[in-house]
């Protein structure tokens, strides 16, 4: 889901059904998901995922008295998993906090559960027999988070989910992604108004992967991958007032540059560790930081080939 990553700093078409997809043996080497960007690529049938994500993010600015630094976190789990070949359940449980400093003194701070999210996705096209691999489904935003420390918006939700990816087999691949989100009855973020809100967002991103390198060693994995990419979003939130809020949008932009190494053992259990580089783009949002990621994926069951 990119969309999270994105409130912390900030596709493709095919045509045609796969059929006769030719059947491989199961190998959790494919990255599915970058550091800001996901991509189409499904778990396999029986094999599990799970993706610790660390972001911190800060942008500085000169106020009367002296210097500002408002400084955002995010923590998340995914978990992936993959119930066919081409059938995934994705669960995404964020823990989201702000800290505001002045002069390096913490002035405010606050730390809680954010909003959580249950999705399927199902892979229509895969590069098999298709020019690319195309993958998408809907989400279910829970209402976990805080709206009083701002880390929720009081409204269980929907989204739809499109990722297109392309791997030309070489040095290079290309992940997209894109996420429409629908919060129907959020909460209104001024002290004592029971009004609600219906907000929309739109999540965007692209990383161009490239394998530096790739060296299997008796029957073991050794390889490091390069991720450049751009996203975006367009959300709208509350903004408080005196007596009731009012509903406004932000448009945020980040660029990424990161890097991972990984590892599969001869049991087609793939470790990987990666850290990112990202930079704010615009006036919203934080305007350097910085993501550790890290990945373990096991695979419980061969399936017959």
């Amino acid at each position: 889901m990119s969309c999270l990553v994105a409130l912390t700093f900030a596709s493709a078409a095919a045509l045609g059904n796969a059929q006769n997809s030719t059947p491989r043996e199961p190998e959790p080497e494919q990255p599915d998901f970058a550091f800001i960007s996901g991509s189409a690529y499904t778990q396999v049938n029986q094999s599990v995922q799970i993706i610790h994500q660390t972001g911190y993010g800060t942008r500085r600015s000169t106020v009367p008295g002296g210097r500002r630094d408002a400084d955002d976190f995010l923590f998340f789990f995914r978990t992936e998993w993959g119930l066919t070949g081409r059938l995934e359940l994705d669960v995404v449980t964020p823990v989201r906090g702000s800290r505001e400093r002045l002069n390096g003194v913490t002035a405010a701070s606050d730390f809680a559960y954010a909003d959580s999210l249950i999705g399927l996705r199902y892979q229509f096209l895969s590069e098999d027999t298709r020019p690319l691999t195309l993958t998408m489904g809907p989400q279910l935003i829970l209402p976990t988070g805080s709206v009083e420390r701002g880390t929720g918006n009081g409204s269980a939700g929907f989204a739809w989910d499109v990722a297109a990816s392309k791997d030309w087999g070489g040095p290079a691949f290309l992940y997209s992604t894109f996420n429409y989100s629908l919060l129907p009855s959020a909460s209104d973020t001024t002290p004592g108004s029971a009004r609600k809100f219906s907000l929309q967002g739109t999540e965007w991103a692209a990383a161009l992967g490239l394998r530096a390198l790739e060296r299997p060693s008796n029957g073991r994995k050794h390889d490091v991958h390069v991720f450049l990419e751009v996203g975006g979003g367009w959300d709208q939130e509350v903004e408080p007032g005196f007596t009731a809020g009012s509903r406004r949008g932000v448009l945020s932009w980040v660029a990424s540059a990161g890097v991972r190494y990984g590892f599969q053992t001869p049991r087609k259990t793939l470790i990987e560790i990666g850290v990112a580089v990202p930079i704010g783009l615009g006036p919203n949002g934080p305007k350097k930081g910085i993501l550790v990621q890290f990945q373990f994926e096991k695979l419980f069951q061969q399936e017959a080939r």
